[in-house]
């Protein structure tokens, strides 16, 4: 079978691994570098419990096990250059209403067994960081969860496809050619490509979905902005959150500050507004980050959908296309479910994954 995969993000490299992993012809095709946006620009947060609605949880819950399974098996290649790590991460409360969310989101995690959580006043917390701000009352601790570089992430799916036999193409689609409801070859700025399916990874550029297929996808750009920093003096031992703002704790020496959340159309410019509303949610936590070194400032567009549910379906009315887009701010974390239940659909037309029922009733 051969398959044309448009888009180079970690839905379309999951795919086109998955796919290539079971004997597929597939073809990549992707027309900026791998990494360029907000796959691989993103703190690369692995939790499926905190922020996705409660009919995702079972399926994020699964793509967390492929996660830790998938990092196993990339682990012996040579182009292999991530890992999954621990993260020991801190919900803040500053007042009566935070402590109260708090106690809903304990409730979440005790349901599922590989997660621990535990109340801290704010004596301990300020044991574990003496930089919290005074207005810090108390927290809860949640372990369990993982992280992962995600440019580096990206970078090793990406290598793993096409060891697994897909090639890659850096080009621009120009176009489908279609009848009777099946694509039968792709059109870009270096040929065309045949097929016998296309999976659409579009991520936040689906004009072009609805000018090949009529297809409109309810996914919208959201822009969103983070901050590498290097904190003066050592470096945070855990992640620290607080509404919208995080620290996050990244390698040795660098400190993440994110996210903003903002419609901007297609500007995925980073602004100077945005900084400044990163320091200042991040200085309600920590103060010092006042003073910290900036190493990098970011800005991707996230592909929000529209409920908060990934789009993994064959496309109405369409018998041999598929869409893989929507992960909105959980897109890492949800890739290789996503990946796995693509391959599925193309090859067998169903799969056992527990994507919600919503969910695979199809792209409109």
């Amino acid at each position: 079978m051969r398959v044309v995969v448009v888009g180079g993000g970690v839905f379309g490299c999951c795919a086109a691994y998955e796919l290539a992993r079971s004997g597929a012809s597939v073809t990549l095709i992707e027309r900026d570098p791998i990494g360029a946006h907000a796959s691989g620009r993103n703190p690369g947060n692995l939790n499926p419990i905190l922020g996705a609605a409660a009919e995702l949880v079972p399926f994020a819950l699964e793509s967390f096990r492929l996660h830790r399974a998938l990092a196993d098996a990339l682990a012996a290649s040579e182009d292999c250059r991530y890992a999954i790590e621990p993260v020991r991460r801190v919900l803040l409360a500053l007042d009566q209403e935070d402590e109260d969310e708090l106690t809903a989101v304990a409730r979440a995690f005790s349901s599922q067994g590989m997660f621990a959580t535990a109340r801290l006043p704010a004596e301990a917390l300020r044991e574990i960081e003496p930089r919290l701000a005074p207005a810090v009352r108390g927290g809860l601790l949640i372990e369990g969860n993982y992280s992962v570089n995600s440019l580096a992430f990206h970078s090793a799916i990406a290598a793993a496809a096409r060891e697994a036999g897909a090639q890659a193409v850096r080009a621009a689609v120009t176009g489908v050619v279609a009848r009777d409801g099946s694509v039968s070859a792709v059109r870009t700025t270096a040929g065309d490509y045949r097929c016998d399916a296309i999976v659409l990874a579009t991520g936040p550029w689906v004009a072009e979905t609805r000018a090949w297929l009529g297809v409109d996808l309810p996914v919208t750009p959201v822009k969103g902005e983070m901050l590498r920093l290097r904190l003066p003096g050592s470096n945070i031992t855990h992640d620290f959150t607080h509404g919208l703002v995080s620290l996050y704790r990244r390698g040795e020496n660098e400190c993440w500050v994110g996210v903003t959340r903002e419609e901007a159309g297609f500007d995925e410019s980073p602004t100077e507004a945005g900084r400044r509303r990163l320091i200042e949610g991040a200085a309600r936590i920590m103060p010092a980050i006042r003073k910290a070194e900036t190493i990098e400032h970011l800005a991707a567009l996230r592909p929000m959908p529209r409920p908060a549910l990934p789009i993994v379906a064959r496309a109405r009315g369409w018998n041999n296309a598929y869409v893989a887009n929507g992960g909105g701010i959980k897109g890492v974390l949800l890739a290789p479910g996503v990946g796995a239940a693509i391959r599925d659909l193309v090859v067998s037309g169903r799969t056992a994954l527990p994507l919600p029922e919503s969910v695979q009733h199809g792209a409109v």
